[in-house]
C-alpha cells in the first residue's frame, strides 16, 4: 500500500477524509484571527475582554472568530467563570500548524542557505532553525561569515567543532587567545579534507603544535570520514553551522541558540570525537618513512 493510500485509509477509519482535513487547515489557514485566537488560548483561559485585548480585533470580529472555532470544536467557553479555552484536539491542531508556519518561514526567509545545509544529516526539525539569523550572505568580504565564528571561538570558554571546509581564521583566534591567557578548552575533529590542508601547510603544522603545546593535551583530532559542513558549538549555547559557498568562495554560516540544535551539535561532535585519532598521531601514519639502510 503507497504512502497516499494508506492515508486515505487512515483517515476514513477514522470518520474523516484527507479532503475535509486539508479543509481544516486551510480553514485555520485563512484567518490570522482564528490563529492568533488559539495561540493565546494555548498559554491558557482567557476572557473575552482579555482575548481582545490580546488580538486587536473588533467585538464583531472577535465573535465571529470564536463561534468559528467552537463550531469546530477547538475551544470551549466555561460556564461557571465564562472564560474561553482551548480543548485537547484545539491545541494539538495549533501545535502543529505553528510547527508547519516555523517550516515554512524558515524556506522563505533563508531559501537559499537552506538549499545549501545538509538538511538531511540534522537531527533536529527544519524549523528549529526559524529563530536563527544569517551570520553573513555573499558581500564584499567572502570570509566575513568565518570571521564572525573566529571571533567567537577567540571569545569562548569552551568550543567543540567539527570541519570539513578548512578556514585557518578560528585556528589564528585560539592562537591569538593563548596569548591573552583566556585560551578556550577546545575539541576540533577534522574531516578528511580539512585534515589534508591541514597536514601539507607547515605554517599550519606549527600553529597547531604551539596550540596543542601550550594545551599540553590533544586539541585537534581526524576523522576518516567526509562531513558536509562545520559545525561550531560555543559555550555549549550557540551553534554556527558554515558551509561553503563554492560561487564566491565564503561561505554561508548560521548562527542558532535554539535547545534542539545545540544538543544536536553537542552529541554529533561526541559522536565524531570517539571516532577519530589525534590529528599528531594521523601526522605521524601520514609521513613517509626513510630508506632502510
Amino acid at each position: 500500500m503507497s504512502e497516499h493510500q494508506l492515508l486515505e485509509t487512515t483517515t476514513q477509519e477514522n470518520g474523516g477524509s484527507t479532503a475535509e482535513a486539508i479543509e481544516g487547515a486551510a480553514f485555520l489557514a485563512r484567518s490570522e484571527h482564528r490563529v492568533r485566537v488559539l495561540g493565546l488560548l494555548a498559554d491558557g483561559p482567557y476572557t473575552r475582554e482579555e482575548l481582545l485585548t490580546g488580538t486587536d480585533v473588533t467585538r464583531v470580529t472577535l465573535s465571529r472568530t470564536l463561534g468559528d472555532l467552537a463550531d469546530r470544536g477547538w475551544l470551549d467557553r466555561h460556564h461557571d467563570d465564562g472564560r474561553y479555552a482551548i480543548t485537547d484536539t484545539g491545541a494539538a491542531v495549533y501545535d502543529d500548524f505553528s510547527r508547519l508556519l516555523e517550516t515554512i518561514t524558515v524556506g522563505q526567509r533563508y531559501p537559499d542557505v537552506i538549499d545549501a545545509l545538509p538538511t538531511d544529516w540534522f537531527d533536529f526539525e527544519l524549523r528549529c532553525l526559524v529563530d536563527s539569523d544569517i551570520v553573513a550572505t555573499d558581500g564584499a568580504d567572502p570570509l566575513a561569515g568565518m570571521r564572525v565564528v573566529a571571533n567567537a571561538v577567540g571569545r569562548a570558554t569552551t568550543v567543540r567543532a567539527i570541519v570539513s571546509s578548512f578556514t585557518t581564521l578560528p585556528m589564528y583566534a585560539h592562537a591569538e587567545s593563548l596569548h591573552t591567557g583566556d585560551a578556550p578548552d577546545a575539541t576540533v575533529v577534522f574531516d578528511r579534507g580539512a585534515t589534508d590542508v591541514s597536514l601539507e601547510n607547515p605554517d599550519l603544522v606549527d600553529r597547531w603544535q604551539m596550540i596543542e603545546a601550550a594545551t599540553e593535551r590533544p586539541v585537534y583530532y581526524s576523522a576518516d570520514q567526509q562531513f558536509p559542513c562545520n559545525v561550531d558549538l560555543i559555550d555549549d549555547e550557540t551553534v554556527f553551522l558554515s558551509v561553503s559557498n563554492g560561487a564566491t568562495g565564503g561561505f554561508h554560516v548560521v548562527r542558532s541558540t535554539r535547545p534542539a540544535v545545540v544538543d544536536w551539535a553537542r552529541e554529533l561532535v561526541a559522536e565524531k570525537r570517539a571516532e577519530s585519532i589525534p590529528l599528531e598521531r594521523r601526522q605521524s601514519e601520514t609521513e613517509p618513512v626513510g630508506p632502510h639502510t
